[in-house]
């Protein structure tokens, strides 16, 4: 059984308290009422305040509720609204984005219809955004280029921004929430085309209203191949499959920060640039450059033995192994290998070194002993990089994935009214105030 009763008897006041136990957790409030007498503490231990719950890095704290995904830990088992990774697998971009938003799966006019909207809005982007990255020098990373781009939209558009006109505004205009989603993963896929081929020094081509939303992400980006002037539909499927598995992923740090913008009733422009920001630290989406590096550095697979030799001796990190929610294998990571599969004809040296630190760490207790397996990152990079983008960016292409559940979950927040997050701390100070006074300058 999940729910039932904590019995709790706190040894400072010999109380008891019966605490209300629901799918498995406790309210974080309820523990408030477990009280002691402050006389003789610390005064920053607010002991008179209630008991608290110290959760560095919210390791062990459910923050909202959500219906969106599942992850089974114990079964390596990953769900999106009830489907496997499996029966998504022939998915397209608009199939999963509609199935996220909206909690069920479209018929083939819903997809046609949504696969239009999005490539209208795309059409519809002021050329300021184009012209704001352009006039940023095209050896910048993409990270700025891509905060400079999305900015240059939201300024297009002071009426999304709910400060600046009604506070509530998607709360209750549910319609115009939807509409602005699909205009902020639209005005993604330009700024991520034009960054690209603004740091190649090449013409960013126009999207097309023919085209599906990867197609069209391709075609901006200069992804294209030059024999048949268009997307590679081989490398375009490879995408798509890669993002199905990486679509959504529950409270990663990319989505719990554009909730905690969202909590403030920010729009969705603001909370996708907090976390395209967040998503960018090597212990997220910049892992998989990490990892790259990392490899490359090896230089070969005969100098594995030694490299693994210094990560059990703390000298070096191994990106792209173990996962914070899964304590075995990241069931992402077969179906990324049998992507890499399909990407014949595509010499990536650096992936036969990632295969022998696997076939290595097979081997190693050292590894297994602390359920250290490869994770999605691991092997992404590869597909990334096989494809043909530039280890650097690849962390704002896996954006183009994440977005669908980035904006899925400020949806569902949005409508459930999410409460505003604002965290305590455990303060290790002074309590009282000091009697020196202060200099005076």
């Amino acid at each position: 059984m999940s729910s039932g009763i904590l019995f709790i008897r706190d040894s400072r006041t010999d109380a008891n308290y019966e605490i209300p136990i629901y799918r498995n957790a406790i309210r974080a409030t309820d523990l408030q009422h477990i009280q002691a007498d402050s006389v003789g503490s610390n005064r920053a231990d607010q002991v008179a305040h209630g008991l608290r719950v110290h959760d560095p890095g919210l390791q062990n704290t459910a923050v909202t509720d959500s219906a969106i995904s599942f992850s089974d830990h114990e079964r390596g088992l990953l769900l999106y609204r009830g489907y496997t990774l499996e029966q998504l697998w022939g998915a397209e971009f608009e199939e999963m984005l509609y199935l996220l938003l909206w909690a069920r799966y479209p018929t083939e006019s819903q997809r046609e219809e949504l696969r239009h909207q999005l490539a209208q809005h795309m059409q519809e982007v002021p050329d300021v955004v184009r012209q704001s990255i352009l006039n940023i020098p095209r050896t910048t990373s993409p990270l700025p280029l891509i905060l400079v781009g999305l900015s240059a939209y939201l300024a297009c558009l002071p009426e999304i921004i709910p400060a600046s006109g009604n506070a509530t505004l998607y709360q209750n205009d549910l319609t115009r929430a939807d509409r602005v989603i699909l205009q902020t993963i639209a005005a993604y896929a330009v700024v991520f085309g034009v960054v690209r081929c603004h740091r190649l020094g090449i013409a960013c081509r126009p999207p097309s209203l023919n085209q599906t939303y990867y197609e069209n992400f391709f075609t901006m980006a200069g992804l294209i191949d030059p024999q048949t002037n268009a997307p590679d539909p081989v490398r375009v499927s490879c995408f798509r499959r890669f993002g199905n598995l990486n679509a959504e992923h529950g409270m990663a740090l990319s989505v719990f920060t554009a909730l905690v913008t969202a909590s403030s009733l920010t729009d969705p422009v603001s909370c996708l640039i907090a976390a395209i920001s967040a998503a960018h630290g090597p212990l997220h989406f910049g892992a998989t450059e990490s990892a790259q590096r990392a490899i490359r550095e090896i230089g070969e697979p005969k100098n594995v033995p030694a490299f693994m030799d210094e990560i059990k001796t703390g000298k070096q990190k191994l990106f792209g192994y173990g996962h914070r929610t899964y304590k075995g294998m990241d069931p992402r990571v077969r179906p990324i290998q049998s992507i890499l599969k399909d990407l014949t004809g595509v010499h990536q040296p650096l992936l036969q070194i990632a295969e022998a630190i696997e076939n290595a760490a097979e081997k190693d207790d050292y590894f297994h002993s602390r359920d250290l397996y490869p994770n999605a990152d691991f092997y992404g990079n590869f597909v990334f990089t096989g494809i043909g983008f530039e280890p650097d960016i690849i962390p704002a292409a896996m954006l183009a994935h994440r977005i669908i559940g980035i904006m899925a979950h400020w949806r569902e927040y949005t409508v459930n009214r999410g409460k505003l997050f604002r965290p305590t701390h455990l303060y290790t100070g002074h309590a009282e105030p000091t009697l020196n006074p202060v200099a005076k300058i």
